[in-house]
C-alpha cells in the first residue's frame, strides 16, 4: 500500500515540479528580454499625454488619451482637433506642441432624435422582459406605440461616464452641458436614435426618427414628424430635405433662424439644447394623446 501511495505521489509531484521549473525559466527569459532588449518609447507621447485631459473617454476614436498621443507622434494620425473632452483649448495646445497651425475645432454633443415621451405615445403591450432597450427592441420593436421611438430603459445611461444622459417622462434626454461627445451612447442605442450634432445654443433639430406616413404617426405619436414639408418650404437656406417621410436638417447649412420651428404643426422640431433634468419644455403645439386601452402585440 505504501509503495502505491508513493507512486501516486510521484505521479503528481514530478509533473508539478517540472511545470513550476518551466514557468520559472520562462519568467527569467521574459525579464531578461525586457532588460536587455527594451522597447523604446517616444518621450513625446508621454509629454503629449500630459497635455490631453486624461479622461480616456474614447471620443477621439482611440482607446484612450495615450492611444491618441501615440498615433499623433507616430504620424498615423494628423488631426489635432479630435479631443472632444478637451475642446478648443486642448486642440490649440496639441497644435502648439507640434508647431503647426491650430485646426478648427467644432464642439459636438449627443442628441436623442425622439420626443415621444409618455405624454405623446401609448403602450401597445405589457413588456415583462429584461429592463434594457436591446432586449426590448427584439420583441416587436418594444412596447411603445411608435416602433421607431426611444424605449427609455437606459442602455445609454448605463454607458455614460459623465452623467450626461437621464431618463425623463419615459425617454432619454441629454444634458448637453455635461456631454463630452465620447460617442458611447451612440453605440449603445439599439434603435440608432442618438447622433452627434454641433454644439450650438440654438441648435435646430427634427427630434424624430419615424418614417411612417403622416396619418400613421398621428395615431402613434402626437409629437412626431408627419412629413408635411412645411419646414422644407419655409427654410430660407435650403437646409432641410425629406428622407422617406422624415424631415432632416443639415446642421452644416442651418442658420438657426427658427422659421421651421414656427411652422411645424406637431412641434417635432426642437430649438435649443437641453441642460439638466426638468429643463425640457413641452411645446403647446404638441397635443398629448388620449390614452387608449393597451393593445396586444399580436
Amino acid at each position: 500500500m505504501s509503495n502505491m501511495l508513493l507512486a501516486a505521489t510521484n505521479n503528481i509531484l514530478v509533473p508539478a515540479l517540472v511545470g513550476a521549473g518551466i514557468a520559472l525559466a520562462l519568467g527569467v527569459i521574459i525579464i531578461a528580454v525586457f532588460k536587455f532588449f527594451p522597447v523604446e518609447t517616444d518621450e513625446r507621447a508621454d509629454k503629449l499625454n500630459q497635455i490631453l485631459p486624461g479622461i480616456n473617454c474614447g471620443g477621439c476614436g482611440y482607446s484612450g488619451c495615450m492611444g491618441y498621443a501615440e498615433a499623433l507622434v507616430e504620424g498615423t494620425e494628423t488631426s489635432t482637433t479630435l479631443c472632444t473632452a478637451g475642446g478648443a483649448d486642448t486642440a490649440e495646445a496639441v497644435a502648439e506642441f507640434f508647431g503647426v497651425a491650430p485646426g478648427i475645432f467644432i464642439p459636438t454633443v449627443a442628441h436623442v432624435y425622439c420626443q415621444g415621451s409618455d405624454l405623446y405615445t401609448e403602450t401597445r403591450y405589457e413588456y415583462a422582459g429584461p429592463e434594457n432597450c436591446a432586449a426590448a427592441t427584439g420583441l416587436f420593436a418594444g412596447p411603445n406605440s411608435c416602433t421607431y421611438g426611444c424605449l427609455g430603459m437606459g442602455d445609454c445611461v448605463a454607458v455614460c461616464d459623465f452623467d450626461a444622459i437621464y431618463i425623463e417622462e419615459g425617454i432619454a434626454r441629454v444634458n448637453h452641458e455635461n456631454c463630452v461627445a465620447c460617442g458611447k451612447c451612440v453605440d449603445a442605442c439599439p434603435k440608432f436614435l442618438i447622433h452627434m450634432i454641433p454644439k450650438h445654443e440654438s441648435a435646430t433639430v427634427v427630434s424624430c426618427s419615424n418614417h411612417w406616413p403622416g396619418a400613421k404617426i398621428r395615431k402613434e405619436c402626437s409629437i412626431g414628424c408627419i412629413g408635411c414639408t412645411l419646414c422644407v418650404k419655409t427654410c430660407p437656406v435650403d437646409a432641410i430635405h425629406m428622407d422617406d417621410n422624415l424631415a432632416i436638417i443639415d446642421q452644416n447649412i442651418c442658420i438657426h433662424c427658427g422659421e421651421c420651428v414656427k411652422v411645424c404643426p406637431t412641434a417635432s422640431i426642437t430649438e435649443g439644447l437641453i441642460a439638466a433634468p426638468g429643463s425640457h419644455q413641452d411645446s403647446p403645439a404638441a397635443k398629448p394623446m388620449k390614452k387608449k386601452e393597451q393593445k396586444s402585440a399580436s
